[in-house]
């Protein structure tokens, strides 16, 4: 039997000991790799030459979509060395004091700087901000050819910096620097600047100048007085400050200095490559979207980098073609010429198919009207995206009705807002299909009104528009256009945006994000940038579809021509649009009637775009004269799309399945009713849901006279009944230009003012059946008379002069007896043998007596109208009103006198009498009075049988709202 093993005792797992152990292992490999990594960094470092001859020869390549080269990109453009002793003081200390204050001190790199970078990157992500000095800058665009912004690259960088600065004095540096940096518009150093900005060599640039050319390195597109004056302006103002900071200058000289307006050569004129407007965005983009993947925006100039394109090189010919022709554009008697800029893309994929930001490309990036403008209002073509299309997806339809007539809207400042239409004309009852077709203001307002500005705010921004100012939110200017622009601030929208806005509804209501560059590749063909525009459903298909419908009847026409937008019509194609025009304010240039930009925006199945017009500053000499968005812009559209879509097959916008046609009253939305007039019967679209189930009830049968289509009074001969309609909310014209269009459809409110007792006479006649029609005078019993025609067949009618029928009633029974005698009286007119009757004949008389003397023509008693009765309130908030009541004295009215009574209104700035009213009552209550007016009213009574009146008292009332208290 062998030895028994002894067991061996566990030892218990030491936690700091495997901590340490694990810690060593960690440090040996981190030191290992972060050796192996610097050795290769070393191994790959550039190699080092003379930076004031860097390699400019890496060209980088532009392909459209179809992957054709179009352009090409260097780095030796208008580049000029300057010796650095040419160069001015200031120019140098404001590059220090606003690149590197600490330039004469560090030996390359910048602890400090590099500190501070190291945190901003920690807290907002690599890349967020940079610790390069001026000699890093110099070693990135003389050497460095990878655009990245990654560690390796920035470690090369600081080598080569230290390097640099081991071989060059610091003002070797200084003018190597000076003479590779970019500023924009194809200017490489600071003599190039110099020339593109002041016209004027380096040496003779004074301290405002120097500062403006500091700040505009940092980025040109963002700080060129030629792109943006007011972020030039502060830019530049921030320069000087830091040389304030830093004691180079006084801060009394920044402060003059900070006020000097900037005195630029302009831009030289003269086409550099093709597409260039199209290519200057391009540019624009590869660098942001360079500096935004972390990568080095200065590569697009010397890295060889490839970059790929949206551009349809049909459509941007077309568009120049149509640009270049000088009769697409008003003939203007100034040297500058209207300006404009145009966007054609495609909405399903966002990919821009071509541009133009100019009639003239003036210079390599300057300024692009279609991508870079957004101090104009966009008048009338943003009503679809800020009041129609949000109004469409929060229950409102094609069909909804809005009253077309003056408003005035309070606001929460204690003013009021009252727009006009840009016609002076009201509609009134409209539908929001018409509204739209016919760009009228008031509905738009009304509209946003009732959905709330921030729904239209916020469904704006929904469809890209996303530099709205904040404050835009709160106002109700924005249903018209009327938006907070501020360019500096980045406050507005541009024609780009614009047209992806409208391409959303095309879209089937899904956003995609406008874009120029599908791709950019680095010299070996590795993709380093990929665009994935951004996509987001921004409304219902059905909402998108019904906005389309609706601007497709602003421009509709094949001779139909309807709406505002006509001229914009393809043959063979559904073409939706929009027009729009802002006007100058009545003050500007001394009350000037005309324009200051007109815009079209439209779209097909297959394409959307958008055209602006006007001048780059408006002023006394340069405003559009009878150019609206309905005209020239229009026509600009129609010829580049029309040419941009020769070669394709016409289709029509897809008609979602939850849409479906409804007949309708147009007059209210809502079915027709059997009263409503057939030219108000029409068919429109609705969401399935959003089916109209209530029948017009706004339609009734009037009486009026058949003259003057007025309510008719006892004194018309002709009375007709017609149909009216019945306003919802009562409105009354306080002139004769705000009286809506359709007044003529609405029930009268004003008696008759052609017929009275002048030019008629009022005869009572007999209606008994038995006179088989024919019309007989009544028979009517005086005083101490008795009998005469019964009451139910008398009618009280008006007959002009010499028109009046001559004989009586000769029914036995209706005949009148002297209660003294018991006998028989001839029949009498009762006073109006003077008012234009034909005395009767005694020959055609049934009694041939003598008639009796003519009763005497007594007035009617006058009327006392109470103004202690008079009251300006109505115990129902919703009401107001004024009561009114009359006291007639009875003892004064003779038997059988019947009395009428016409109520007459004014007010103490119009001295117009309106007849208000006819009643055979002595009260009355006017419920069409406004608060805050002053009204005077008058009673006038009249003898219904002899024609004669007598008038009341006056009174005066002042209508104050009373507030009611409620729970």
């Amino acid at each position: 039997m062998g030895k028994k093993r002894k067991n061996k005792t566990k030892r218990k797992l030491n936690i700091f000991r495997l901590f340490i152990l694990l810690s060593l292992i960690a440090t040996f490999i981190v030191a290992g790799a972060g050796i192996g990594f610097l050795v290769g960094v070393v191994n790959k470092l550039p190699e080092f030459k003379n930076p004031g001859e860097p390699d400019w020869n890496l060209t980088t390549f532009v392909y459209d979509s179809s992957g054709q080269e179009i352009a090409k990109l260097h780095g030796v453009e208008n580049r000029e060395p300057v010796a650095f002793k040419k160069v001015p003081q200031n120019l140098k200390d404001a590059f220090i004091a606003i690149e590197d204050n600490d330039f004469e001190n560090h030996f390359g790199i910048n602890p400090k700087a590099i500190a501070r970078a190291v945190w901003a990157n920690i807290k907002y992500g690599f890349g967020a901000e940079g610790g390069s000095t001026i000699t890093q800058q110099l070693a990135k665009n003389a050497f460095l050819k990878n655009p990245e912004k990654k560690l390796k690259r920035k470690i090369q960088e600081a080598l080569l910096a230290i390097q640099l600065e081991r071989t060059y004095t610091k003002d070797e540096i200084f003018e190597f620097y000076l003479n590779t940096i970019y500023f924009g518009h194809g200017a490489n150093g600071v003599q190039a600047a110099s020339q593109t900005y002041f016209g004027k060599n380096v040496e003779d640039l004074d301290l405002a100048e120097s500062a403006l050319l500091a700040g505009v390195a940092n980025s040109p597109g963002r700080y060129s007085p030629y792109i943006d004056e007011d972020a030039a302006t502060k830019r530049r103002a921030r320069v000087l400050d830091k040389m304030v900071e830093l004691s180079y200058i006084s801060k009394a000289q920044a402060e003059e200095t900070t006020k000097e307006p900037f005195s630029l050569v302009g831009l030289k004129k003269g086409r550099q490559y093709n597409f260039p407007y199209f290519l200057d965005h391009v540019i624009e983009d590869a660098e942001k979207l360079l500096r935004e993947n972390n990568l080095d925006p200065m590569a697009l100039y010397t890295g060889g980098l490839k970059v790929y394109t949206t551009l349809n090189t049909d459509v941007q010919q077309k568009i120049e073609e149509v640009y270049n022709n000088p009769d697409n554009f008003p003939k203007v008697d100034t040297e500058e010429p209207v300006q404009s800029a145009m966007v054609i893309l495609d909405p399903h994929t966002g990919a821009i198919q071509g541009l133009v930001g100019g009639r003239e490309h003036v210079t390599k990036r300057g300024l692009n009207r279609a991508t870079q403008m957004r101090s104009r209002q966009p008048g009338s073509v943003f009503k679809p995206l800020a009041v129609y299309g949000p109004a469409l997806e929060n229950g409102l339809s094609p069909a909804t009705t809005i009253d077309d007539v003056p408003v005035s809207i309070p606001l929460p400042i204690g003013e009021s807002y009252e727009p006009s239409n840009y016609d002076g004309r009201y509609r009134g009852l409209i539908s929001l299909r018409e509204a739209v077709r016919y760009s009228v203001n008031v509905p738009a307002v009304k509209v946003l009104d009732q959905i709330g500005t921030g729904t239209g705010y916020d469904f704006a921004t929904n469809l890209g528009l996303t530099h709205l100012a904040k404050q835009d939110r709160n106002y109700l200017s924005i249903a018209l256009g009327g938006l907070t622009s501020d360019q500096s601030k980045g406050y507005g929208v541009t024609p780009l945006e614009l047209a992806a806005s409208y391409g959303t509804f095309a879209n089937k209501g899904v956003y995609v994000e406008p874009y120029a560059i599908t791709k950019i590749t680095d010299k070996e063909g590795n993709v380093i940038v990929e665009t994935k525009p951004e996509k987001h459903i921004a409304m219902t298909e059905e909402t998108a579809y019904l906005m389309t419908d609706i601007l497709t009847t602003v421009v509709k026409d094949s001779k139909g021509r309807t709406g505002t937008g006509w001229r914009a019509a393809i043959p063979g194609w559904q073409v939706a649009g929009k027009t729009g025009t802002t006007q100058l304010t009545g003050s500007q240039f001394n009350n000037v009637t005309g324009n200051k930009d007109a815009w079209f925006a439209g779209y097909t199945p297959e394409y959307a775009g958008i055209v602006w017009m006007g001048y780059d500053k408006t002023d006394k000499d340069h405003y559009l004269d009878q150019v609206y968005g309905g005209k020239y812009p229009a026509m600009l559209w129609k010829a580049a799309m029309e040419a941009a879509l020769k070669d394709k097959e016409p289709k029509p916008f897809e008609r979602p399945n939850g849409i479906v046609n409804v007949t309708i009253d147009s007059k209210t939305g809502l079915l027709p009713s059997e009263l409503t007039p057939q030219e108000f019967v029409t068919t429109e679209l609705f969401t399935k849901n959003a089916v109209p189930q209530q029948v017009s009830d706004i339609w009734q049968e009037t009486e009026v006279c058949a003259e003057s289509g007025k309510l008719p009074t006892p004194f018309c001969p002709d009375v007709i009944t017609g149909i009216f309609f019945q306003r919802p909310i009562p409105y009354r014209a306080e002139n004769k230009n705000e009286v809506p269009l359709d007044v003529n459809w609405e029930v009268p409110r004003e008696l008759c003012d052609i017929h009275n007792n002048s030019t008629t006479v009022l005869l009572s006649t007999c209606t008994d059946p038995r006179h088989e029609g024919k019309l007989v005078l009544a028979n009517i019993s005086g005083p101490g008379q008795e009998g005469g025609c019964s009451e139910e067949y008398i009618v009280h009618r008006v007959f002009p002069p010499g028109t009046a029928p001559s004989a009586f009633c000769n029914i036995e029974e209706h005949q009148v007896v002297d209660q003294s005698t018991g006998k028989q009286v001839n029949p009498h007119f009762p006073g109006n043998w003077n008012s234009g009757a034909t005395k009767p004949d005694k020959n055609n008389q049934t009694y041939p007596n003598e008639p009796l003397e003519k009763p005497e023509r007594t007035k009617p008693p006058e009327p006392v109208l109470s103004g202690e009765n008079a009251i300006t309130d109505i115990n129902n908030p919703n009401m107001l009103g004024v009561q009114l009541q009359w006291e007639v004295d009875q003892t004064q009215l003779k038997p059988g006198q019947q009395i009428v009574y016409f109520i007459e209104r004014w007010t103490d700035t119009s001295q117009n009498k309106l007849n208000i009213a006819l009643t055979n009552t002595t009260t009355w209550l006017d419920e069409e009075v406004k608060t805050d007016n002053t009204y005077f009213y008058r009673v006038t009574a009249i003898d219904v049988n002899t024609s004669l009146t007598a008038l009341s008292n006056s009174v005066e009332v002042q209508v104050k709202e009373i507030k009611v208290e409620t729970d």
